[in-house]
């Protein structure tokens, strides 16, 4: 940032109040991944005990994504602090975490396979709460049939699949290409004005 822009940072109110939201925000995040692998690490160690490290090796890629997701996103509100509203590598970060979302979706749904085709060693896999809430088994049995199409706020489930992530991970990349074309378009603008 050069000085003309670092006096128009200082001078604009508006500025200063995103920054000092970002700012905050960006620190809660932080904590909030802090939280996120310290939750984890005790789950694996202390909860669920060296005895099953199965449980593991099949919740370890859906927590990575999680954690990259807080970090692109702590990442984000770090430019928002500096001034970088519509720069090249907020739109990208934005961009990131519509990806983020996507793989998010995938990996759920790679685990849920693993964990109904893969044989256990007779114990069932109890997965982490927020991949639970994502994956809807359903059972044909006597019991009442769950319809077969449900949508509520991101969640959008077609025969037991929930798609919310998946939908919600795309209009963030959609979102994100539109304000990159929005920038392009302001900086060709400038340079015919």
């Amino acid at each position: 940032m050069n000085a003309a822009e670092s006096a128009l940072v200082n001078m604009n109110p508006r500025l200063t109040r995103i920054q000092t939201i970002s700012r905050v925000i960006r620190l809660a995040i932080l904590g909030i991944l802090a939280f996120t692998i310290g939750y984890y690490l005790y789950c694996c160690l202390v909860l669920w005990g060296p005895p099953s490290w199965e449980r593991v090796k099949f919740t370890i890629p859906a927590e990575v994504v999680l954690c990259l997701w807080y970090w692109k996103l702590a990442d984000l509100f770090h430019f928002y602090e500096r001034g970088s509203i519509f720069a090249k590598e907020s739109i990208r970060c934005i961009k990131t975490l519509g990806y983020l979302c996507i793989i998010n979706w995938l990996t759920i749904y790679a685990i849920h396979a693993l964990v109904q085709f893969v044989p256990s060693s007779g114990e069932p896999l109890p997965l982490p709460k927020h991949l639970q809430q994502n994956i809807t088994v359903y059972y044909t049995t006597t019991q009442a049939v769950e319809p077969m199409f449900r949508m509520s706020f991101f969640s959008f489930s077609i025969l037991g699949i929930n798609f919310g992530y998946l939908l919600a991970g795309i209009v963030i990349v959609i979102f994100a290409w539109i304000l990159d074309e929005g920038r392009k378009i302001q900086e060709e603008q400038e340079l015919t004005v």
